[in-house]
């Protein structure tokens, strides 16, 4: 672990510069730059990860001097990347109680799905014009690992992670990285509710077949109808959810 200068020390330029961590990229990663991450980014989207899987759960309290020890990190980065979290919606501050992981809510669904719908549409029309056949290689072994985990029923509960990495590949080559970074955001807290609806073979089967549908217009490289495709299965998955959610949020505890 990146050791941390103590909180009440000032980080010189050098310092700064040697906290930023080089990240293993994969083999099929081609000419992209080498990517690096601070200390900060890194508990950040390690927190992320915990929430949008559920092992935070909603008004999870978050206190500051356990997630440093536990990242083995001074208070500092901790906080900044809490802030972070508070600016994306994902984690909240109440007086007297710190920071938390943010509550669930229908009002919430309804708004981060829409986004994500706006921004998939648009992102896979992109990416289509753009995909190459290693870039379609690729995604026939994403596509695998779905239809593995939709019918494999220890494997439902990977199956949210796996369709968002073929998915995330697949607009990472629509080249808008702004609008790639903001989907980023919106994904991690609607993972929560996707789970949250994902929980039997009837829906995650039906959810696959999406996924196969817009893969088969990818491979003819068909941008309208892999948008449609796309379109279909995402209304499809928000309307479920909107028939279910009232019942099954989890309630969060009083602060």
């Amino acid at each position: 672990m990146t050791s941390e200068p103590p909180s009440g020390a000032k980080a010189s330029r050098s310092d700064r510069s040697s906290r930023a961590i080089k990240l293993d990229l994969p083999s099929d990663a081609g000419s992209q730059p080498q990517v690096t991450e601070t200390v900060e980014q890194r508990i950040a989207q390690e927190l992320r990860r915990l929430i949008a899987e559920g092992d935070l759960a909603p008004g999870a309290h978050l206190p500051l001097r356990q997630l440093a020890a536990h990242f083995g990190v001074s208070i500092t980065p901790v906080r900044v990347a809490l802030i972070e979290l508070a600016a994306a919606g994902l984690v909240v501050s109440r007086p007297h109680s710190g920071m938390r992981v943010a509550p669930m809510s229908l009002e919430e669904f309804e708004e981060v799905w829409t986004i994500r719908v706006s921004l998939e549409w648009w992102l896979t029309r992109r990416a289509v014009e753009q995909v190459r056949d290693h870039d379609i290689e690729h995604l026939r072994g994403a596509l695998e690992k779905i239809q593995h985990a939709a019918h494999s029923q220890a494997e439902w509960p990977e199956y949210v992670g796996h369709s968002w990495n073929y998915r995330r590949y697949l607009y990472s080559l629509a080249d808008r990285p702004q609008m790639l970074n903001s989907l980023d955001t919106v994904y991690v807290r609607s993972a929560r509710y996707s789970r949250l609806m994902l929980v039997g073979g009837e829906r995650i089967n039906r959810a696959a077949a999406s996924m196969e549908e817009v893969h088969a217009a990818v491979e003819r490289r068909d941008a309208k109808a892999a948008q449609e495709a796309l379109r279909r299965g995402m209304e499809w998955t928000m309307e479920a959810a909107l028939n279910q959610f009232v019942s099954d949020l989890p309630a969060t505890p009083e602060w």
